[in-house]
C-alpha cells in the first residue's frame, strides 16, 4: 500500500486578501463593525502572515467590547513583527480595556520610545497613569526609608523596572539638553514618567512592608 497522501498546505493569496481588508475600511468608516470583522476573518482565511489584518481585527474587536479577543490579534501581529508599532499600540489599548493598566502602562511607554510621534502612544500612557491613581487612591505622603539595595527593586517594580531604567537614561542623554522645542517636549514626558515610576515604586514598597 502507497503512503496516504498528506494535505496540501493552503496557499496564501494576499492580493484577494487586501480586497477583503480594503472592504472592510469602508465597513469600518461606516461604524459596521460586524461587518468588518466578517470580511477581516476572511482576509486573515486568505492570508494569515498579513499583520495589518490582524491590527484591523484587533480594532474591530476593541469597539465590539472584546478586549481578550483584541489582546490576542494583537499580539499575533506582534509575533509576525515585533517592532510594528500599531500593533504594540493595539496591545496597550487591549491591555487597557481589560482592565490590565500597568501593563498597558509599560506597552504605551514601549511605544513611545519606538515612536515618539505618534500622540496615541502619549495619550495611552496618561489615560493608564491616571487609570491607576484612580485604582490605587491618592498618592502616599512619601516616608524616609533607608537605602534598598537594586535587587529589591525587581519585585517591587516587576516589568516596570526596564522602563524607569530606560527613562533615567534618557535623562542623562547630552543630547536633551539642546534648547529645542521636540526634546524639550520629551524631556517634559521622560520627566512625568519617571516621576510616576518613583510613586509607584514608593507606594509598593510600602504595602510590602
Amino acid at each position: 500500500m502507497g503512503r496516504a497522501k498528506e494535505p496540501e498546505a493552503p496557499v496564501s493569496n494576499p492580493v484577494e486578501a487586501k480586497k477583503y481588508r480594503d472592504e472592510s475600511v469602508g465597513h469600518f468608516k461606516n461604524g459596521y463593525y460586524e461587518r468588518a470583522l466578517t470580511s477581516l476573518d476572511k482576509a486573515i482565511e486568505l492570508a494569515p502572515e498579513e499583520k495589518a489584518a490582524y491590527v484591523a481585527r484587533s480594532k474591530c474587536y476593541l469597539l465590539l467590547g472584546e478586549p481578550r479577543r483584541a489582546l490576542k490579534d494583537a499580539e499575533e501581529a506582534l509575533r509576525l513583527d515585533p517592532k510594528h508599532a500599531r500593533a504594540l499600540l493595539q496591545k496597550a489599548e487591549a491591555l487597557y480595556y481589560c482592565g490590565e493598566f500597568e501593563m498597558s502602562l509599560v506597552y504605551y511607554h514601549r511605544g513611545l520610545r519606538a515612536r515618539p510621534d505618534l500622540i496615541e502612544f502619549r495619550l495611552g500612557v496618561q489615560k493608564a497613569q491616571e487609570a491607576i491613581e484612580n485604582t490605587i487612591g491618592e498618592k502616599p505622603v512619601k516616608k524616609p526609608a533607608a537605602k534598598r539595595s537594586s535587587s529589591k527593586q525587581r519585585p517591587v517594580l516587576g516589568q516596570l523596572l526596564s522602563d524607569k531604567l530606560y527613562l533615567e537614561s534618557l535623562l542623562k542623554n547630552p543630547d536633551l539638553a539642546i534648547a529645542d522645542k521636540k526634546n524639550q517636549i520629551v524631556t517634559k514626558q521622560a520627566e512625568e514618567a519617571l516621576r510616576f515610576l518613583e510613586n509607584r515604586e514608593e507606594f509598593w514598597r510600602q504595602q510590602q512592608s
